[in-house]
């Protein structure tokens, strides 16, 4: 039976229970867009340039693709059988695939960040982890998101459920901001609306997004242009981001976390942001990496007791980091010591196995270009020694013990092994392995480090 006109119109007021779908697609365009110019891009393709902004042309691959889930594979179903889908779905895949796929390229860069642990909390939730999605067609998995009815985070959460969750939203802080937070707020909401509908995703979906009476009250005809458009937006990235490699990006943002390092700054006097004019900071950058202080008195709590700061900042004088707080930078003296190039090294393997940045290695060797050549010795600053070469049998008793033989089968990939290794985190392979992710093949040998 249809739902009568007069329930539709109550169903779209503000008042009546519903948050309006956060963004429609052509909000979500224009946001994943601006992200180009965001600092963390930068940031990534000074690790390995073009590893973001480099145009990719679709391919069709057939071989190695990653199934659905049922509750996938039910919820493209449904989206397939609305009206006008082919329409909306091409209208959408246009948007994703536009200018050399740059809106998807920044929004899977974007979600590498968080999405391996929240796909780790779905699962251990027992929750289907194309959940993890909804995030990108959302806010783009930005966790500084804030818009319209008050919501915020990477989920777009509004206030009134994220404090049902137990959430705490305060003045000045916002836990719909932090990451390991909303991984389990969220998978509780997904129970719920699983709960509610346990035989159509599509109204959980609904639910999830525009508040529960959108999936009880669910009649297809009803939905507009900008609902459908946006619901086709999720169909179309679900089936596109199987298909999609990430572990080069997964990597890139180990090597980036290396980069901020949490400044306690242990001082009574209050902090506040705005300090930053007197140290010559780009405040852009410190808000959006410290994202739950939301006013600019930064009012610091136990499970964020410290300001994340620009490593870079605190070695270039120690000074800015006192007047902005009162109190002594800590220390971080960097050792200086050799690395010697390797057959089938090049300046953006040596950069993302080492921790550190292209433009500092030019830097501190001398070198105009990109031009190296096995054998050369490069004078490193910080980052971390790699392990030796990788032999092709252990060393001996000592060495074994610290880690294991792996044998990379057909599909797998540095992330998915180190989910199925528990314990072992994606930061640890790369760091016991001189294979650049990219270069992974089936057959391969690999070590695992022991937990």
């Amino acid at each position: 039976m249809k739902t009568p006109d007069f329930i539709r119109f109550l169903l779209f007021l503000p008042w009546a229970g519903a948050v309006l779908a956060q963004p429609d697609l052509s909000g979500w365009s224009s946001m994943v867009s601006a992200f180009e110019e965001s600092p963390w891009v930068a940031d990534l393709e000074v690790l390995e340039p073009g590893c973001v902004l480099d145009p990719m042309r679709p391919e069709l691959i057939v071989d190695g693709v990653r199934g659905h889930s049922p509750w996938a594979g039910r919820l493209i179903a449904e989206l397939e059988a609305l009206p006008l889908a082919e329409h909306h779905a091409d209208r959408a895949l246009d948007r994703v695939l536009d200018n050399g796929m740059l809106r998807l390229r920044l929004v899977q860069a974007a979600s590498d960040r968080h999405r391996p642990a929240m796909e780790s909390a779905l699962a251990e939730a027992g929750l289907p982890i194309e959940w993890a999605i909804l995030p990108m067609v959302l806010t783009g998995w930005d966790a500084a998101y804030y818009g319209p009815g008050r919501r915020a985070g990477a989920w777009a959460m509004d206030l009134p459920t994220a404090l049902s969750l137990g959430l705490d939203i305060r003045r000045g802080w916002d836990e719909r901001h932090v990451p390991e937070r909303m991984a389990q707020a969220a998978c509780l909401r997904i129970a719920q609306v699983r709960d509610r509908h346990p035989d159509s995703p599509l109204q959980q979906v609904l639910s999830l997004v525009r508040g529960g009476n959108a999936g009880n009250f669910f009649d297809a005809d009803a939905l507009d242009a900008d609902l459908l458009g946006w619901l086709h937006l999720l169909r179309v990235m679900i089936q596109v981001d199987r298909n999609f490699r990430r572990d080069r990006l997964h990597a890139l943002w180990a090597l980036r976390e290396r980069d901020w390092v949490p400044f306690p700054c242990d001082v009574e006097a209050p902090l506040y942001f705005s300090h930053h004019r007197t140290t010559g900071w780009d405040l852009r950058s410190l808000r959006s990496e410290n994202p739950w202080f939301t006013t600019d008195s930064i009012g610091r709590t136990a499970s964020r007791p410290s300001v994340r700061i620009r490593r870079e900042w605190l070695t270039a004088s120690d000074s800015a980091a006192s007047a902005w707080c009162g109190a002594q930078a800590p220390s971080t003296s960097e050792s200086t010591w050799e690395y010697t190039v390797r057959p089938g090294d090049v300046l953006g393997t040596i950069a993302r196995r080492v921790g550190l940045r292209i433009d500092d290695i030019r830097r501190w060797n001398q070198i105009e270009g990109d031009l190296i050549r096995v054998g050369q010795t490069l004078s490193l600053r910080g980052g971390l020694p790699p392990e030796p070469t990788q032999p092709t049998t252990p060393a001996s008793s000592t060495d074994a013990a610290a880690w294991k033989w792996h044998t990379v089968e057909a599909g797998e990939s540095y992330w998915s092994i180190a989910r199925d290794h528990p314990g072992v985190d994606l930061a640890d392979l790369l760091d016991f392995n001189a294979v650049a992710p990219e270069d992974l093949q089936p057959g391969m040998r690999i070590r695992i480090p022991l937990p």
